[in-house]
């Protein structure tokens, strides 16, 4: 079995799906995060502390959460093109109503509901792959897809400054114009979505049916022989999800703090927009990388990598060491996701897969809600970001220690694991 690089099938499924995958994500990422930058005057208009601002942008992440399992299993139901398409019109619809909110009830309010209307999209789209690839491929397929995120905070994040300064255009503020112009699209693509995607490989029009059996031997061939025992597999489950708590308290105190920190230590708006461009394009760089990666030996040495960048922000609070430590950050978050996924993902198959998988992530979107909040919380108790940086650079080392207990990491690669099944 020759991986994704070699294999012409693989490649024809990766040009088809990944570019629209892409796509889609990186609207559905920067509508989910976009906040970071219409706080920087939002917050002022509507009167909303550090703590609030913290909280609503985590909360996002308790209805993600609490919605993942049901709406991965709706998706298997359904069918990926009219599940995912329906999820896009609706948290478009209620990106473009947060223009309108007046207060901090109606904010929070407004981003519970999007975490509803997201929570599917994101674990529906790494179930997706599993239909599409063997194992063997996953990381490669995975790294080019999750660039999307790191080039969503590169390409949106000077968007999302530049479309502040639109503030007073009909008298409305520039966070209101923000939130109108990056919801529009997902309610356009998601109507698209029902046309362009294509559910399986054996609905695939473009798929011939040699093809299409091809595909089907390669994914049963990397399918374990005997079964995993419970006990063991429940191990991994619980394993994956604490990493990816601690993981994305992390990515999300990045994410949500970067354009804040980044103006606290004398970044204008607009250098803060262009500043973040390069934190995130540094970090599309790494996950490039990652993606030639087949063994998971170096993921929690990347995890710890991104410790260090934080840890480098809290010790020197200037900003050239700041805009070095957070690249560092983002090079070791970005690389090491899409090979993090893939581990996951290689330990089941079938439903239990879809399952196992909006566990971690729903465990992760916790960990989501709580970096954003700690950072909020501890900046109005000692009105500086450091101990918040402190308190996530913690987590995401706690990640590289829970990585290197999981035996399974340094001993097989997806490649070797199917061979040795």
């Amino acid at each position: 079995m020759t991986g994704t690089v070699h294999n012409p099938l693989h490649g024809k499924i990766i040009r088809r799906i990944v570019p629209y995958l892409m796509l889609i994500y990186m609207v559905a990422f920067l509508d989910r995060v976009n906040i970071s930058f219409a706080a920087l005057t939002m917050n002022r208009d509507l009167g909303i502390s550090e703590t609030i601002y913290g909280f609503a942008a985590g909360v996002f992440f308790l209805s993600y959460c609490l919605f993942q399992v049901p709406a991965n299993i709706l998706l298997s139901r359904l069918g990926a093109r009219r599940w995912l398409g329906t999820l896009m019109v609706l948290w478009g619809i209620d990106v473009m109503a947060t223009a309108f909110v007046n207060a901090a009830p109606s904010y929070i309010s407004a981003r519970l509901l999007l975490g509803i209307a997201e929570s599917g999209f994101y674990p529906g789209i790494i179930f997706y792959f599993t239909f599409w690839m063997p194992p063997s491929a996953r990381t490669r397929i995975l790294a080019l897809f999750l660039l999307s995120l790191p080039l969503c905070n590169a390409i949106g994040s000077p968007i999302s400054a530049h479309i502040l300064l639109l503030n007073g255009w009909h008298g409305m503020h520039g966070w209101q114009w923000l939130f109108l112009m990056e919801g529009a699209p997902a309610i356009v693509l998601g109507i698209a979505t029902w046309y362009i995607l294509t559910d399986t490989p054996q609905t695939a029009r473009w798929l011939t049916a040699g093809e299409k059996a091809q595909l089907a031997r390669d994914i049963q061939s990397e399918q374990p022989k005997t079964p995993t025992s419970s006990g063991r597999t429940i191990t991994a489950v619980i394993r994956d999800a604490a990493v990816y708590f601690l993981w994305s308290s992390g990515n999300y105190g990045l994410i949500f703090f970067l354009p804040k920190i980044l103006t606290a230590r004398g970044a204008s708006t607009l250098a803060a927009g262009w500043w973040a461009t390069l934190t995130f394009g540094v970090g599309a760089l790494a996950m490039y990388f990652a993606s030639r990666t087949r063994g998971f030996r170096i993921l929690p040495l990347l995890i710890a990598l991104a410790a260090l960048g934080f840890a480098a922000v809290a010790l020197v609070p200037s900003l050239p060491v700041t805009l070095i430590g957070f690249c560092t950050a983002a090079i070791g978050l970005m690389a090491s996701v899409p090979i993090f996924w893939s581990l996951a993902a290689s330990r089941l198959s079938g439903k239990a897969a879809g399952t196992a998988i909006a566990i971690v992530n729903s465990v992760g979107a916790v960990g989501a809600f709580f970096g954003p909040q700690v950072m909020g919380w501890l900046h109005d108790k000692t009105h500086t970001y450091i101990a918040g940086i402190w308190v996530i650079a913690a987590c995401v080392l706690l990640g590289a220690i829970l990585v290197i207990a999981d035996a399974r990491a340094p001993r097989h690669t997806p490649i070797e694991g199917a061979r040795n099944s």
